[in-house]
């Protein structure tokens, strides 16, 4: 009697995430496991809208891309994917196919959606098993099989070869106790149903920010808005950049890499080579680093020069390197030695925030018009926000307190040990000690497989997290173009495991 051979069981592996960078990493799979032998089982589960995530999930139309149209495409090697597909269906979501540079961020999560959903298509035609729910993933730990046990939200718990963790944007850092009510919103993007003439306060001044003051105004809000932060400072606004060819910066990197140095270049270094890109781009002997590093706290008459220079004719050379510098940021923060790196996150990323994260003219045009006729104030030296009545105070260094009858939390995405502790599934992580929170935030991973690593310092095989919570390792996580590379990154990794 002949045996019958064993029928080897799937390869199962599960997606938590699915907004640009989870389509992203599914995009990239998709595509190679077509190839590869092994029988496989995809789920992808997220409770949130899937494609857009959360920045271009937003319904305001006062909610702008700030990056040029034609520079953002979740296809690595398109670059022009999103501006095609613009010009196809941008009429369909009530949007010029063209024209402006800078058209609301919905239509980008439109786009997302639309990859996302050719993906599924694609992976129903000819490639692997994909299972999309909408579930939570509440915790994540490895069995004594070396696999690892996933426990949803809705009681399921499901074993998995492989997990991949693609979580986007975590809570932001707890400003104060009180937050949470609903009179201190700690998530600007779960509505602003706020009392049209309340006196709204707004805990700070940069992108997220920005986004709460013109959802406000989008929404005819007639009360006083007060943005305020330490340094009181805005984006910079965004003017004409053109494509950029860096004469000294590739090179930079490769002779370090060549030599062996990374963690051992100066931040001096660094910011010596950017600096002279800029000055080949503006035709100047030298950069005014006090400047540029100690700009004044914004004002009205601060943001119309800004607007200014903008709107002027040509193209800004600053600018114009600062967009092409972004897609190095990975491996310039891999060069920089730990002293430099401290003095980045210490003192130079909310100035470098400032000038890397600018916002479109336009929007910077409807603040100003805000701030003219009274409606927004922006203040800097904010030290404390504290219960008042039945509302609160803004406490400045400088000034007397300013009563608020709602308080905003829009400092941005959470990145340190207490956003992580504030979701449930990298909250489970740290406890378990299978990961553990990185000194400059998201998570530690290993940066050639994005393995997890855990307390002990040794990667968690076949755990990865990509995007967001990477950000002690690559720094800039938070553009597309790098989350894309990422994900490409992810992807060959996951592909090369299987097909072993």
């Amino acid at each position: 009697m002949s045996r019958v051979p064993a029928v080897r069981p799937p390869y199962r592996v599960l997606q938590v995430g699915c907004g640009p960078t989870g389509t992203s990493v599914l995009r990239g799979l998709v595509s190679r496991l077509d190839a590869v032998g092994t029988r496989l089982e995809y789920e992808v589960a997220d409770p949130a809208v899937m494609g857009p995530g959360l920045a271009f999930s937003t319904p305001c139309d006062l909610h702008l891309l700030n990056v040029r149209a034609d520079r953002m495409s979740l296809h690595p090697q398109d670059k022009g994917e999103f501006a095609q597909w613009r010009q196809r269906n941008g009429a369909g979501h009530g949007i010029p196919s063209a024209g402006d540079d800078y058209p609301p961020r919905r239509l980008f999560g439109a786009y997302a959606r639309w990859v996302l959903d050719d993906v599924l298509r694609t992976a129903r035609r000819a490639g692997p098993e994909v299972r999309v729910t909408r579930e939570r993933a509440v915790a994540v730990r490895r069995d004594g099989d070396g696999r690892w046990r996933c426990r949803f939200a809705s009681g399921r718990v499901a074993t998995y070869d492989r997990v991949v963790l693609a979580l986007g944007h975590l809570p932001s850092a707890r400003y104060a106790p009180e937050e949470g009510g609903p009179r201190f919103l700690r998530d600007p993007w779960g509505g602003l149903e706020v009392p049209v003439d309340a006196r709204v306060g707004v805990i700070g001044t940069r992108l997220t920010g920005v986004d709460v003051a013109l959802a406000l105004l989008e929404r005819g809000h007639a009360g006083p808005v007060l943005l305020a932060s330490r340094s009181g400072l805005l984006p910079s606004v965004k003017g004409r950049t053109a494509a950029y060819e860096l004469a000294h910066l590739p090179g930079f990197v490769a002779d370090q890499r060549r030599h062996g140095r990374d963690g051992g270049v100066g931040l001096e270094t660094v910011a010596a080579v950017i600096g002279r890109e800029v000055q080949d781009a503006e035709g100047t002997r030298r950069i005014r680093w006090s400047e540029v590093l100690h700009p004044p706290p914004s004002s009205p008459v601060t943001l119309r020069a800004g607007l200014a220079v903008a709107e002027s004719a040509g193209a800004l050379g600053r600018q114009s390197v600062l967009a092409a510098v972004v897609p190095w940021v990975p491996a310039l923060w891999r060069l920089l030695d730990e002293p430099g790196k401290q003095r980045l996150m210490s003192t130079y990323v909310g100035v470098w925030a400032v000038h890397i994260a600018s916002f479109p003219a336009v929007s910077a045009r409807r603040l100003l018009g805000m701030m003219d006729d009274g409606r927004l104030t922006v203040r800097p030296g904010l030290i404390g926000v504290r219960p008042s009545g039945s509302g609160y105070e803004m406490c400045f260094a400088d000034a007397s307190p300013v009563p608020v009858d709602v308080v905003v939390n829009a400092t941005g995405p959470g990145y340190g040990r207490d956003s992580l502790l504030a979701a449930p599934l990298t909250r489970d992580l740290l406890s378990s000690r299978t990961a553990v929170a990185h000194r400059f935030g998201g998570i530690a991973v290993d940066e050639r497989t994005f393995e997890v690593r855990g307390a002990d310092g040794i990667v968690a095989p076949g755990l990865h997290v990509v995007g967001d919570l990477t950000r002690g390792v690559w720094l800039a996580t938070n553009a597309v173009e790098n989350s894309v590379s990422q994900a490409v990154q992810l992807a060959d990794v996951v592909a090369g495991a299987l097909d072993r």
